[in-house]
């Protein structure tokens, strides 16, 4: 049981880091986007969006509300 647990934690941590990662990225994207290309209000638009879904989706935990308990 421990051992079930001790891999969820670590799985959870790796996907953690992974997102924190996809974060950066797309947050150092929209400053270079903002400020070469001004008038490129789409791309910061789909962008602001992706990185909402995963904050959302990863750090608020939302999907939890919907599952069944296990």
């Amino acid at each position: 049981m421990d051992s079930n647990l001790e891999d969820k934690k670590k799985q959870a941590y790796r996907v953690g880091v992974v997102v924190i990662f996809m974060l950066a990225v797309f947050t150092i994207g929209e400053f270079f986007i903002g400020a070469i290309a001004i008038g490129w209000i789409a791309p910061l638009l789909l962008i602001a969006l992706i990185k909402a879904v995963l904050i959302i989706q990863d750090y608020m935990h939302l999907p939890r509300l919907f599952r069944r308990e296990e």
